[in-house]
């Protein structure tokens, strides 16, 4: 696919770290997806994820690094006009736009949680899942798989208790504080599940976590010094498309459990804790109940939230390409 060569619309000015005031009501953060990469030839720019390719014929010289800037956000004075090769990668999803100025309402929700569907969207087109759901995939790459979700359960309980420790704002700390006490545990029931899967299964727990798991967790433990980059966190792994019933929960880990019966009990394990996930978090999420209690975030606020959301995508997808490979390797 081409896009019409131009250029980016007007940037607004601003220090580096993007602390920029505006007053224009069309401002937008304009922020590449986590899994977006990029090619540069002579003549050509070419965007893609594993969900598109998008060839930019004739783009400006300067679209890399636009697209490099967009990795950490961008304020634009407006949002992308139609036409150019900018609009192009959103109509795509490959690059996202949020409102970056309050407007009176508390439209950030939806619109952040459409930038959160699209990326959770992301995660799950990575080559892992093709195979994993198909039922192809090795009793290694299983337990591995467990083992990974028991870590990251782990991981919860030390960054949900960071972010209470830390934070200082008076209507997000009891939020968080809830959070915690609803989460925390869970990992117990992940590893007594994964160790009735055979004496293979031990040595996942054992041997640690991935280095890409372990940057999972890092990330979001820095982010819970940063509460609005927090926020972002959480309202990836809350995203409005990872939203599901009771009934679709049992029928997606029964069917595992189906064609992975040697980790039926490790599966079994997954869905009561995908179960308890659902009953405490599947009303409000944090996010709008912190701009029900709030109001809505600043303009600076809105791009930490987009970094934090962002670093979650990307270091998911890197955890589940790690997966990807040991079947690979085999």
């Amino acid at each position: 696919m081409s896009a019409v060569a131009t250029h980016p619309v007007s940037h607004v000015q601003g220090d580096a770290a993007g602390e920029t005031s505006v007053s224009a009501g069309g401002a937008v953060w304009v922020i590449a997806s986590p899994h977006a990469q990029w090619t540069c030839a002579p003549d050509a720019v070419t965007v893609s994820s594993y969900e598109v390719s998008c060839t930019l014929h004739g783009a400006p010289v300067d679209t890399a690094l636009w697209l490099e800037r967009m990795k950490h956000g961008v304020l634009l004075a407006q949002a992308p006009v139609r036409g150019t090769w900018l609009a192009t990668l959103v109509d795509e999803a490959l690059v996202h736009v949020l409102p970056a100025t309050p407007h009176g309402s508390r439209d950030i929700v939806p619109a952040f949680g459409k930038i959160c569907d699209a990326w959770v969207r992301g995660i799950f087109a990575a080559p892992f899942w093709t195979r994993f759901l198909a039922g192809e995939s090795s009793d290694i790459q299983v337990l591995a798989f467990l083992a990974q979700l028991y870590h990251r359960a782990a991981g919860a309980d030390v960054h949900n208790r960071i972010a209470v420790e830390r934070c200082t704002d008076a209507a997000l700390r009891p939020l968080l504080l809830r959070q915690y006490r609803e989460q925390r545990g869970q990992s117990t029931m992940l590893a007594a599940g994964l160790l009735r899967c055979g004496p293979a299964a031990r040595t996942f727990l054992d041997s640690g976590a991935f280095d890409a798991t372990h940057a999972l967790i890092d990330f979001i433990i820095g982010a819970a010094g940063d509460m609005p980059a927090y926020v972002g966190c959480c309202a990836l792994c809350q995203a409005p498309a990872t939203v599901r019933a009771a009934s679709e929960i049992e029928a997606q880990f029964e069917a595992l459990a189906q064609r992975y019966p040697s980790a039926a009990d490790g599966f079994a394990a997954v869905c009561a804790h995908a179960r308890h996930d659902a009953s405490v978090c599947g009303g409000t999420a944090l996010l709008a109940q912190w701009v029900e209690d709030a109001g809505e975030p600043d303009v600076p606020s809105r791009l930490r939230m987009l970094r934090g959301a962002y670093g979650v995508a990307s270091a998911y997808r890197v955890m589940f390409d790690a997966l990807h490979r040991l079947d690979e390797e085999l």
